[in-house]
């Protein structure tokens, strides 16, 4: 994401390049908010790209029908390697939230709304 966030040319890796187009749609969310750092900007790319990824994995006709289906709940993390912390998306906030805190924390989840 370091790369995304400051337009690194990529040309010499073509697969990470390819693998890191998907994030086009946070890094454009993320430049139209003012971030206090620079750290603070990598972090919150970092999320909306898990954001990103999950309006994407909704797309695929099998999730698509599973999801319809009540089948699949779908979770959204960011793992800090230097802490050890997972903050997982809150669908129901939009916030991240800190995993161990709340273990049932699912960033889209069908059994709710099937009463499974």
């Amino acid at each position: 994401m370091t790369a995304t966030s400051t337009c690194k040319c990529l040309d010499h890796l073509p697969a990470v390049a390819n693998w890191l187009r998907h994030a086009e749609s946070a890094k454009v969310i993320n430049a139209s908010r003012t971030h206090a750092t620079d750290a603070a900007r990598l972090d919150s790319l970092v999320r909306e790209n898990v954001v990103a990824q999950l309006a994407n994995l909704k797309t695929h006709p099998s999730v698509a029908l599973a999801l319809e289906q009540g089948r699949l709940n779908l979770h959204g993390w960011v793992y800090d390697i230097e802490s050890g912390s997972i903050a997982a998306l809150d669908g129901a906030t939009n916030r991240f939230i800190s995993l161990i805190d709340h273990p049932q924390t699912r960033a889209v989840s069908t059994t709710a709304q099937h009463g499974a």
